[in-house]
């Protein structure tokens, strides 16, 4: 199966935002990598909080750097991948403390655009087979 990814929308509050485009707020489980110069790997599972056409918005423990790249992959409910979904690379536009963990912004590198990917029902989770 392609790109499909399970979210709940709720309501944007655009008065906040201070761009022009559309966020649309979720709460999609993902699982976040990255590589640093040194070849390590660094993998955590967070929440992307919204999304744009070309980018989104999640938290991490670990602070992220402008310019890093990292993959992102959504999980189902369990917290296990979705099979035949890849892994997309974003890059991470900016990075911020928030509390005791870092808030990142991230545009996606290539492939489609996150306003053209479809999203099934809530309750299609159960038809996809975890790895």
């Amino acid at each position: 199966m392609g790109n499909a990814f399970k979210i709940e929308i709720e309501p944007s509050d655009a008065s906040n935002s201070r761009r022009r485009e559309e966020r649309i707020s979720i709460n999609l489980s993902v699982e976040i990598t990255r590589y640093d110069a040194a070849g390590n790997v660094f993998t955590e599972r967070t929440r992307i909080e919204d999304v744009t056409s070309v980018g989104c918005r999640f938290r991490t423990q670990t602070e992220l750097q402008r310019g890093d790249t990292v993959s992102i992959k959504p999980l189902v409910p369990g917290q296990k991948s979705l099979a035949g979904v890849q892994p997309q690379l974003f890059e991470i536009m900016w990075s911020a403390p928030q509390g005791t963990s870092w808030t990142a912004g991230a545009r996606k590198l290539e492939g489609e655009k996150l306003a053209n990917v479809k999203f099934p029902p809530a309750n299609s989770a159960s038809e996809h087979t975890p790895k």
